[in-house]
């Protein structure tokens, strides 16, 4: 069968469906993939062949997108399968709002190939494992796919599908700050295990609860393959997490770097970790094998806030990671949410207090948020917070709620405290130097001297978040009317400003788009 794999745009590289193109070209199906950019594009993209399917997916933040794309579908009478994290956190309230024919729950590699083969052939549909549908206006879901166990049977992720080699060519070292240790940056994700052993109260985890890896041979076999395919600088590992078994970081590392050091050219990775159990050595392991950043996640420095979340970490775990991490050079990055159920101005000022003292660490400060069929959404049902499941997902799943036992007001007080301790203690830059194409700054860590070329920002107003090359901490650079616009704002930021802020931001956000259709992109 012939399937159109529609990713919605994206920020991070669309592994999972690149890992369904994978399976169906393994199974004999011909899977073509496009990135969406608006309808009349895709209807000329879906003009080209008789596709037979539709295929889409993402999480629940790319809600809009997956609407498009699947009404964009039906307008040509093709029929659409959706998946990923949308649809098997709300699998009928999905279903129903973006009414795609079928649905696939979990992972979809076997799920997907297993349904065209029954369609095709005029099976039963309800026998297949993994997948959902309306029948009747009836909701009917077939009986659970058990997770895949042996992740080394999967086919590498199709990345040429989607333009690979021309997206690293494109890539530039201001598109991320993940990407600017290099002027050119070429990044390949790679997923050496699946879900995660711990239970955050604020997570969700798409692809099952539970852990599974893969081999070692499995995952150099790939990075062997296309590092030198791509001439590829960076590997980003996009496990949730990397370091849950010992033996296999240090495994990992002498492997890595026993490949890398026969390359002509530098290859430094990232990859995300627990504070609890890191070590010295690890870490000295993780360095010398070209690890240049780890994301951690700290979450609060508060015990009863930490215990709350179910992280299984303690805050002391977290000074030790925080001075291991930057005393080896190596970036963090990591965030303070706010707002757990427990949280108080106590517990927030304890958290507060640690990242003052500790600002060179570059930890950013934010709100904890509630993505559907997380134990924090379900939390803030039961507490009313989300009554309309639907308005939420599609309107105000960034919005920030006061789960806490704070008032109201209390709590937006702490919200505006929160966001002037960013304003006012976050090492911002003004570059000294700028051009078309390059940046060039002090650190404010190391007041070393560095030119980032490749990298572009606006002529109007920028403040960009990076990464100094020689200390490898983080600041911010800003031009002066940034920084004029983050002085009044600080001055200004108050609960009743907070409230008019919220009710103009969507005005305000329609107005700056109709104002960008004359300015240029390069001097945006």
């Amino acid at each position: 069968m012939k399937i159109l794999i529609v990713a919605p745009k994206f920020d991070i590289f669309p592994v999972g469906l690149a890992y369904i193109a994978s399976s169906l070209k393994q199974a004999g199906h011909e899977a073509l993939l496009y990135v969406f950019t608006n309808e009349q594009k895709m209807l000329a993209e879906l003009s080209k062949a008789n596709f037979d399917f539709v295929a889409t997916g993402g999480l629940s933040s790319q809600y809009l997108d997956i609407k498009k794309i699947l009404f964009t579908a039906r307008k040509s009478g093709i029929k659409t399968i959706a998946g990923g994290g949308i649809i098997t956190s709300e699998p009928e309230l999905m279903l129903r709002a973006l009414c795609p024919d079928f649905g696939v729950i979990g992972e979809g590699e076997e799920t997907i190939v297993e349904f065209l083969q029954a369609f095709e052939m005029g099976r039963e549909l309800s026998a297949v494992k993994g997948i959902c549908y309306i029948d009747n206006d009836k909701f009917v879901v077939t009986e659970n796919r058990k997770q895949l166990e042996e992740l080394d049977t999967l086919p590498w992720p199709d990345y040429d599908g989607f333009g690979y080699s021309q997206f690293l060519d494109s890539m530039k070292s201001s598109d991320s700050y993940s990407y600017d240790l290099f002027d050119y940056p070429r990044e390949y994700p790679v997923i050496t295990s699946r879900s995660c052993p711990f239970q955050c109260t604020f997570c969700y985890h798409p692809s099952g609860d539970k852990y599974r890896q893969r081999s070692m041979d499995s995952i150099m076999d790939e990075l062997m393959t296309v590092i030198p395919k791509y001439k590829i600088n960076i590997v980003a590992i996009y496990d949730e997490l990397f370091s849950f078994d010992e033996a296999r970081v240090y495994e990992f590392c002498e492997k890595f770097r026993k490949f890398t050091d026969s390359l002509d050219w530098d290859v430094r990775w990232s990859c995300q970790m627990r504070v609890a159990g890191l070590k010295d050595s690890m870490l000295d392991a993780m360095k010398a094998a070209g690890c240049y950043l780890v994301s951690y996640g700290f979450e609060s420095y508060n015990a009863e806030v930490l215990n709350s979340m179910k992280k299984h970490i303690t805050p002391e775990q977290i000074h030790n990671a925080v001075h291991a991490t930057i005393d080896r050079n190596i970036s963090i990055q990591a965030n303070f949410i706010f707002g757990d159920p427990k949280e108080t101005w106590a517990t927030a000022l304890q958290t507060l207090t640690f990242w003052k003292e500790h600002i060179e660490a570059g930890i950013l400060l934010s709100f904890i948020l509630a993505f559907p069929d997380s134990p924090i959404y379900q939390f803030c049902q039961k507490k009313g917070l989300i009554n309309n499941k639907l308005h939420y997902i599609e309107h105000d799943l960034y919005k920030v709620l006061n789960m806490t036992a704070m008032s109201d007001h209390e709590f937006s007080k702490l919200t505006v405290m929160v966001q002037k301790h960013t304003l006012k203690y976050c090492n911002y830059v003004v570059p000294f130097d700028r051009t078309s194409s390059s940046v060039s700054a002090v650190c404010p860590h190391c007041n070393v001297s560095i030119q980032y070329n490749n990298y572009y920002t606006s002529n109007y107003r920028y403040t960009r978040m990076m990464y100094c090359r020689s200390c490898r901490k983080r600041f911010f650079i800003a031009n002066r009317l940034s920084m004029v616009i983050m002085k009044v704002k600080y001055f200004l930021l108050s609960p009743l400003f907070m409230k008019l802020y919220e009710r103009v931001q969507k005005p305000m956000a329609f107005i700056k788009k109709q104002i960008f259709k004359f300015i240029p992109l390069s001097d945006r």
